[in-house]
């Protein structure tokens, strides 16, 4: 079975190390990048299953990202969720205005992030 892709975008270097270090101890392939230019160029050649952004960043807003993304033939049909330090209803909101397929509050922990996916993954029919 194919390892499932997951690229990861979040200004805070800490919290993606944390994130990918928890998905990848899930067993996801996992790519990170704190930039927009080096999202885009991974998006490219990394050809995610699952894509996680942050909303709140200097060079983009996830929500911005996500709203792209859904518009582009290419990428319309991967799976996108808001990963934020916004409350739930907040990032549910967010989430149903652009588009996106989930959402998860860092409040809740990265670890949550991990339940999360493999949820996410779970409902999929690939």
């Amino acid at each position: 079975m194919e390892q499932k892709r997951i690229l990861l975008i979040d200004d805070s270097e800490i919290t993606l190390a944390m994130e990918k270090a928890v998905l990848e101890a899930r067993g996801y392939d996992v790519r990170a990048t704190s930039t927009l230019m080096e999202f885009e160029k991974m998006l490219a050649d990394f050809k995610p299953h699952v894509i996680l952004t942050d909303i709140h960043m200097p060079e983009a807003k996830g929500t911005d990202i996500c709203r792209t993304l859904k518009n582009e033939y290419n990428t319309q049909d991967i799976p996108i969720v808001l990963f934020s330090s916004l409350k739930d209803e907040e990032l549910e909101a967010l989430a149903t205005q652009v588009g996106a397929d989930g959402y998860l509050s860092k409040a809740h922990g990265v670890e949550a992030l991990g339940e999360k996916v493999d949820e996410l993954f779970e409902s999929i029919i690939w």
